[in-house]
């Protein structure tokens, strides 16, 4: 129990924060210190990542006749590698779970793997310093899985072992780790940010982009106009006006 405690606390908070990360917008990066951005000092409210998400669970529900997602046996006590041994969310709520948990929507993590300095941050203290390279893949593969089953929500296992005040605060102080990183990480040294944030990213690009354009086209018809008043209105020679 402690190791499960330990994996997926960190697990838990670097997820909540690439999910908070993801749902920021791109001027508030560039104007915002971090810490105005805290994801427990400034949860998001309205997350439209979460009303996307329910419309298309409803959606699959309605094309399958109202059965909802298929769901494997063991697919709610996912503990990162597999289900199998865990408790249902209802009777993680039994057990003391918190009803009114808040939802995290649903962020990749970046496709690039160890590459990218917030996996490898994520691994690092779980793993230690003294992992070899088999360790520190197996930890990518475990790593990914629980992400994966993470994309349905958190597992009733998982509800109950961070459950309590501790654990909890524990799983608190990771997400504020993790997110001042990942924020650090996308602001100053751009790296791959969540994909909601990059796809926002991008139109936001293009749009200065193209006002840019304008701008551009708009200064050299202004130029050109200035040109022509001069050379048809300027000062003639004797002093005379045209």
């Amino acid at each position: 129990r402690g190791e499960f405690e330990h994996r997926t606390s960190i697990f838990e908070g670097a997820f909540r924060a690439w999910s908070h990360l993801g749902g920021l917008l791109p001027l508030d990066l560039e104007t915002k210190p971090a810490n105005d951005l805290d994801p427990l000092n400034f949860p998001l409210t309205d997350d439209i990542r979460l009303a996307n998400s329910k419309k298309k669970v409803k959606k699959s529900g309605s094309d399958e006749g109202g059965a909802g997602p298929d769901v494997e046996d063991g697919e709610d006590n996912i503990d990162g590698v597999g289900g199998g041994g865990g408790v249902t969310a209802a009777q993680a709520q039994a057990q003391g779970g918190d009803d009114k948990r808040r939802e995290y929507p649903y962020e990749p993590l970046p496709r690039s793997g160890l590459a990218h300095p917030f996996v490898q941050a994520i691994l690092s203290p779980w793993l230690g310093p003294d992992a070899d390279q088999d360790a520190i893949q197996l930890g990518l593969t475990t790593l990914r899985t629980w992400w994966q089953h993470r994309r349905k929500g958190e597992s009733g296992s998982a509800i109950v072992a961070l459950g309590t005040d501790r654990m909890r605060g524990v799983v608190e102080g990771y997400t504020r780790h993790f997110f001042n990183l990942a924020h650090c990480l996308v602001v100053n040294d751009k790296e791959q940010p969540p994909r909601t944030l990059h796809g926002k990213m991008r139109e936001l690009e293009k749009s200065r982009n193209k006002k840019g354009k304008k701008r551009s086209r708009e200064d050299e018809s202004i130029k050109a106009a200035a040109m022509a008043f001069q050379s048809g209105f300027g000062p003639r020679k004797g002093g005379q006006m045209q």
